[in-house]
């Protein structure tokens, strides 16, 4: 009977002993897929150290865009020129050629040219501070760099385009087919009067253009 009895009590200890090994298997074996799948879940939630983002025309401002999400911020005019320069190098990574037009028609305006074609306009405030007041772009040193409005109208663009994305007047001016959207924010030169003709030059706001 005590034999028995010790063999019922073996049987049970060693089968106690497999269901706790088993048990810990099963937790080692969860603990390392919980870790990895947290690597993988950090591996995805990765932010890149510097978003990319790009820039665009628009009437009586300039676009930034974040090319991820497809959203936009404008910069405005009337922001002061060192907040103005330093975002736009920021997104064209590059620096100005800088300087002051002291023979424009709107007075004397500070111009900041990239080699992309854009120039944005600045003018002095009573309070000696330059404020953002105009854009102008032309044709760029690098065509692949050239700028364009939100709906892809920039240097280059044929009169056609132009008039399939804006509702525009075209007068024949001494710059020559000079044209502006119906809500007068947006402003250009046409190389010809067909439509074919394509755009030479782009602006908005105040300008410095001899007529």
């Amino acid at each position: 009977m005590k034999v028995k009895l010790y063999f019922i009590i073996l049987i049970t200890i060693s089968f106690n002993a497999c269901q706790n090994n088993k048990q810990k298997n099963n937790q080692t074996t969860t603990e390392k897929d919980s870790l990895v799948a947290l690597k993988i879940d950090s591996a995805e939630n990765i932010q890149p150290k510097e978003m990319q983002f790009a820039l665009a025309l628009s009437a009586n401002a300039i676009q930034i865009i974040n090319p991820n999400n497809g959203s936009t911020k404008e910069i405005g005019f009337d922001i002061p020129f060192n907040q103005t320069i330093e975002i736009v190098e920021k997104v064209l990574k590059s620096k100005p050629t800088i300087n002051i037009n002291r023979e424009c028609g709107a007075g004397p305006l500070k111009m900041a040219t990239w080699d992309n074609g854009l120039t944005l306009l600045f003018k002095e405030n009573k309070n000696d501070e330059w404020l953002f007041v105009g854009w102008a772009a032309n044709q760029a040193k690098n065509p692949q760099s050239k700028l364009n409005t939100i709906a892809s109208i920039g240097i280059g663009s044929t009169r056609k385009e132009m008039e399939s994305a804006y509702v525009v007047k075209v007068v024949k001016t001494t710059l020559g087919y000079e044209f502006s959207t119906k809500s007068n924010d947006l402003f250009g030169i046409f190389d010809g009067a067909n439509e074919n003709a394509k755009i030479t030059n782009l602006w908005s706001g105040v300008s410095c253009n001899f007529r």
